[in-house]
């Protein structure tokens, strides 16, 4: 029997390799989920080719580790045949393995026998690879050992990656956690197998020496430099091509994800400050702006306007056509509006038919010329999923600071000399005067609740 001693750092290697390759293969599996047909493809491929790469390059790192008193070769034809099992096994698990929902136990049990299956294989022909040049003798009990240690453990690590739903926060710890089970299960395999096997280069009753040199020339084989080259340079440029992709592929869907946010936010914003219909600002932010121009006019000792506006005859259109002819209506409407006002100005829609418009460090003139040529905008017709529809348009307008010095007061005076146009006749504008107190005073709460269309 030859003499076996192992060298601790190669040993310590081989399960780095089989930790990152197995971390690897789990990050590039929980993206098929989430990827289109096509990328969900290349991620099933690129995931079982790691792990599968990774279980074989940990198992020859492994035997590498391994020092005898010979040289040892390895037909080239075998070791080819361990890395293509390696290869497949590990793809079909995982991709068994891989599921939208919580993955049942009948898959987890038939994931668990491919990979445990093709770890055991692999070794097998990995060792096989040596019988060329050497006898070998293996201790049943261990072996079996090594079966059922490669079965349990790959099953466990299978669960951890896929088995269970967890948030977010914790996937990257459950993977890497699964890594260094999975790691753990390929390494305590094949060390446990290795150590059932005993080696002799005599073969048994004949006393005859085998030895490399003389049966290179009948089989093919590669030197331990050779494979060591070999399997480091086809490990590494696996991983680093790999976690090259990985990281690139992070780095996209953050990107991604982070374009997401920032739509939803906007959206999200836009919800919070605008009109979802017209798309003018609502009530919360006129209201915020007509507070900000009223501190700014009391500074500076500017004059500014509020013009409510109500379409008049615009429940009829509802009650006629339909609320879907009066939203397109309601669009029309402000489409007008804006295109006879600045951008200084701020036309924001209440509710219902109502708008209302701020006009700041304009004069008496200008103002009620901005109001007629509102109201003309209104009188032409409206044409609506082949429906000519008539409306018009009544305006109230307030001043600051002549009407009042607070928004709530200045508010309700337009709103007030906008319900007196109605009672006269509707389709016009007012300015507030203090003849339209009663209205003021006979009303406790404000115009603009009245329904819509009065």
């Amino acid at each position: 029997m030859l003499y076996v001693s192992w060298d601790p750092i190669l040993i310590g290697i081989s399960f780095v390799v089989a930790f990152i390759a197995s971390f690897v293969a789990l990050d590039s599996a929980t993206k098929i989920c989430s990827s289109d047909l096509r990328s969900a493809l290349f991620w099933r491929i690129c995931g079982g080719a790691t792990l599968g790469m990774g279980i074989w390059s940990m198992h020859f790192v492994g035997m590498l580790a391994m020092k005898m008193p010979i040289v040892m070769h390895y037909d080239i034809m075998l070791t080819i045949a361990s890395f293509w099992v390696s290869l497949i096994a590990a793809t079909l698990a995982i991709n068994v393995a891989v599921s939208r929902e919580k993955l049942p136990l009948s898959r987890l049990l038939l994931a668990t026998c491919i990979l445990s299956s093709g770890a055991v294989v692999m070794h097998s022909l990995g060792m096989l690879a040596l019988t060329d040049y050497l006898v070998l003798y293996w201790n049943k009990t261990r072996l079996f050992f090594a079966i059922v240690i490669a079965f349990l453990a790959s099953g466990l690590a299978l669960w951890l990656a896929f088995g269970r739903k967890t948030n977010r926060h914790r996937t990257y710890i459950n993977h890497v956690l699964a890594a260094l089970v999975m790691g753990m299960t390929i390494c305590s395999m094949h060390y446990l197998a290795m150590s059932a096997v005993e080696f002799s280069n005599t073969k048994e009753g004949t006393g005859i020496i085998l030895h490399g040199s003389a049966r290179t020339a009948m089989h093919s084989s590669v030197s331990e430099t050779g494979l060591s080259i070999w399997v480091s340079t086809s490990t590494l440029i696996v991983l680093g091509i790999m976690l090259f992709i990985s990281l690139i592929d992070s780095q996209l869907r953050t990107s991604r994800l982070t374009e997401s946010l920032r739509q939803l936010n906007m959206q999200l914003e836009k919800q919070a400050w605008f009109d979802p219909l017209t798309h003018l600002p609502n009530r919360i932010q006129f209201d915020n702006r007509l507070d900000e121009c009223l501190a700014s006019a009391i500074e500076q000792r500017q004059r500014f306007a509020l013009l409510f506006m109500d379409l008049d005859r615009f429940k009829q259109v509802n009650d006629m056509w339909g609320h879907h002819i009066g939203d397109l209506l309601l669009k029309s409407v402000a489409i007008r509006l804006k295109q006879c006002i600045t951008e200084e100005m701020t036309l924001a829609r209440l509710g219902g038919d109502e708008f209302i418009l701020l006009v700041p460090d304009k004069n008496d003139d200008e103002v009620t010329t901005l109001a007629r040529r509102l109201v003309d905008s209104i009188q032409a017709p409206f044409y609506e999923a082949g429906h000519v529809i008539s409306v018009s348009l009544s305006v109230g307008i307030s001043f600051f600071p002549s009407h009042g010095d607070t928004s709530q007061d200045l508010k309700f005076k337009a709103d007030a000399a906008m319900y007196n146009v109605k009672q006269n006749g509707r389709n016009g504008w007012e300015i507030w005067h203090p003849t339209m107190q009663h209205i003021a005073a006979n009303t406790p709460v404000y115009l603009s609740d009245l329904p819509a269309g009065q």
